[in-house]
């Protein structure tokens, strides 16, 4: 217990690089579960489109190769040679232990951001029957499903999550004075372009960075934000109305058709975004995002566009999607095969999915402006989360994007309570169902395609009830400093 609990990050390291190895040669060998491959496809594909560019060529040559050419290109200074002192540059096993690094990593920066939160934190940690070190690692570095992503081959956590939490860290750390804060708020969009770059679905925090760095400056060079914290509080915090107050409910006033204090409300909450650390760090982002998207276009051509970024707009993928889209986008796939291209219509398709975008852009909005800034770590997860559970393709990697924020705000989140038990067990109970009926459709062949999409709705179902128990059981949690000066005055 010790070693787990004091050596975390070299234990799940450790962890990772054995599973890296052991489980192909039990599964993807035929010694245990003949047909089931432990190795993702994808791996293969990175490792295709790796030797084109060994080769001079471009990795975009292999099919289905639809991310970033800088992965190819790392991944190409593999060798076919799987013996001897640098068995680790083998292609079967160079990028698969990157990406088991760069998962590690990520565990590694959970642990600081919530070492360094607890230290603000004025709750006490003692009562707890696992110490939180152990708890802390228990997020991530022991958890089975990054553990499990990453060493089968999946890149999510080297492209995309150690990006994020660098930019999320970078946003957190301490800076006296503004000068400090505008260096690490271009720093901070520098990574964040290159995230945007690397998967394109963290654009979404983009307004969440702005607006808490503006209210970190705004702190910092001791502006008032009385103004601000009025309005906010008039927005977003309950209040007793004259008729609510006789029946004994409360009611939040957001100034819906009020027009002067909504236009009020909104002047705010854009002033928020135009400070100057704000404007850094969207100059840092659009800079760093163009230069690699640039590079790429110029090492490869418009393909790099189009596949590696543009593609993933109209992605459309019926096989391991979870999404409630999924037997919708199986049944076009038909027609699409047996008819003409032009008289195929995904109208229903796109029609709901447009109308799922619009809670995921209120929430989106709302949450940048008015969570960000006070709760940068919620915000994000909120996004993430909910943009996952909307979207029209989902795989086991989409779990990981709100994970890896999830212990960065779970100190805010009441877990003990009935409603969040019960949300947990649903969301269990639907995602075993999900992956039984899966199972049965794919590696069985039964046609079963009308109980995998009812489990999916199911899932979706369960995932959005778990949002609401979520939101539901939020607190804040007061810092150590507000909580001694509270006690002073």
């Amino acid at each position: 217990m010790s070693i787990l609990k004091n050596h975390s990050f070299q234990v799940g390291l450790v962890i990772r690089i054995l599973i890296m190895i052991l489980f192909p040669i039990l599964f993807d060998d035929g010694v245990m579960l003949q047909g089931v491959k432990y190795t993702d496809i994808d791996y293969h594909v990175f490792t295709d489109a790796a030797k084109h560019v060994s080769r001079g060529e471009s990795p975009f040559d292999r099919h289905t190769y639809r991310y970033t050419p800088f992965i190819a290109q790392i991944l190409s200074y593999a060798n076919d040679d799987c013996s001897g002192l640098y068995w680790w540059r083998c292609s079967k096993y160079f990028g698969k232990l990157l990406f088991c690094v760069a998962d590690a990593l990520c565990g590694w920066f959970i642990l600081k951001l919530r070492r360094k939160m607890r230290l603000k934190s004025s709750e006490s940690h003692n009562d707890r029957w696992v110490s939180v070190e152990l708890q802390d690692a228990l997020w991530w570095l022991y958890n089975p499903l990054p553990i499990n992503i990453c060493t089968r081959g999946s890149a999510e956590s080297f492209v995309v999550l150690l990006p994020v939490l660098l930019t999320v860290s970078i946003a957190l750390s301490d800076a006296a004075t503004k000068h400090q804060l505008r260096r690490k708020a271009l720093l901070a969009g520098v990574v964040h372009g290159l995230s945007i770059h690397s998967k394109l679905y963290p654009i979404i925090y983009t307004a969440s960075f702005m607006a808490f760095f503006s209210k970190r400056e705004n702190d910092n060079t001791a502006k008032s934000f009385s103004k601000i914290v009025s309005i906010t509080k008039y927005s977003w915090e309950p209040q007793m109305s004259a008729k609510a107050g006789k029946k004994g409910n409360e009611k939040y006033p957001f100034p819906w058709f009020d027009l002067s204090r909504l236009l009020r409300l909104i002047q705010i909450w854009i002033s928020r975004l135009l400070a100057s650390s704000s404007i850094l760090f969207a100059i840092g982002c659009i800079t760093s995002f163009a230069s690699f998207t640039i590079a790429s276009v110029y090492l490869y051509g418009q393909v790099a566009l189009d596949e590696g970024l543009l593609y993933h707009f109209s992605r459309l993928d019926h096989r391991h999607n979870y999404s409630i889209f999924w037997y919708w986008i199986y049944l076009a796939r038909g027609r699409y095969a047996s008819m003409d291209q032009t008289n195929v219509s995904h109208f229903s398709l796109v029609s709901m999915g447009k109308v799922l975008m619009i809670p995921q852009m209120v929430l989106l909005f709302y949450s940048s402006l008015g969570i960000a800034p006070y709760d940068l770590e919620f915000a994000l997860f909120l996004q993430t989360f909910l943009f996952v559970a909307m979207n029209k393709v989902i795989t086991a990697q989409y779990f990981t994007w709100y994970l890896v924020l999830l212990p960065l705000c779970s100190e805010r989140i009441r877990w003990n309570v009935r409603n969040q038990y019960r949300a947990l067990i649903v969301l269990a109970v639907t995602t075993m169902t999900w992956l039984l009926s899966a199972f049965l459709l794919e590696m069985k062949g039964l046609s079963i395609h009308l109980y995998v999409w009812m489990a999916s709705i199911a899932f979706f179902l369960g995932n959005m009830n778990l949002f609401c128990t979520i939101c539901s059981n939020y607190h804040v949690v007061e810092s150590r400093s507000s909580n001694a000066k509270g006690k002073t005055n």
